[in-house]
């Protein structure tokens, strides 16, 4: 069987240059079908994204503008004279180093101790498992009744 046979020869009435090329054609046209369906929805992706970008950076321009409009040193000045707010006094200051002593000395709140006693079923529908319901129980010990 010669190479130009192979062009002439048919199978049940197509000849195998024919099948060969129609199965190539299938291929191309389910692979440019596939890119197109995936460009489609990564290009959605995109767009989703870009929009939240958009909306993010719409965001951040109005807390600028509203930390702008808080950080307004007349404001802050007004805010201050309507509380009657002092500058802090010089022996109220502090160094970097007495920050410690400060914390370590300020008392911290404690909660309330209740003394009402709660009944044992209550106490032990709140309790833990003592053993995980996954670990099979050990085995009983020789000569124990099952």
């Amino acid at each position: 069987m010669s190479f130009m046979e192979l062009f002439n020869r048919r199978v049940r009435g197509f000849r195998v240059v024919e099948v060969v090329g129609l199965g190539i054609l299938l291929t191309l046209v389910t692979g440019v079908y596939l890119a197109k369906t995936f460009a489609g929805r990564e290009r959605q992706e995109i767009a989703r994204i870009q929009q939240d970008i958009d909306d993010e950076a719409v965001r951040k321009r109005l807390l600028e503008a509203e930390v702008a409009h808080l950080e307004q040193p007349r404001r802050i000045e007004q805010l201050a004279l309507m509380m009657q707010l002092q500058p802090i006094s010089p022996d109220h200051e502090i160094t970097e180093d007495a920050l410690i002593d400060v914390a370590r000395r300020r008392e911290l709140p404690r909660a309330p101790v209740t003394a009402a006693p709660e009944s044992p079923d209550a106490l032990a529908a709140d309790a833990p498992e003592a053993v995980p319901d996954d670990v099979p129980p050990p085995p009983p010990p020789p000569g124990a009744p099952r």
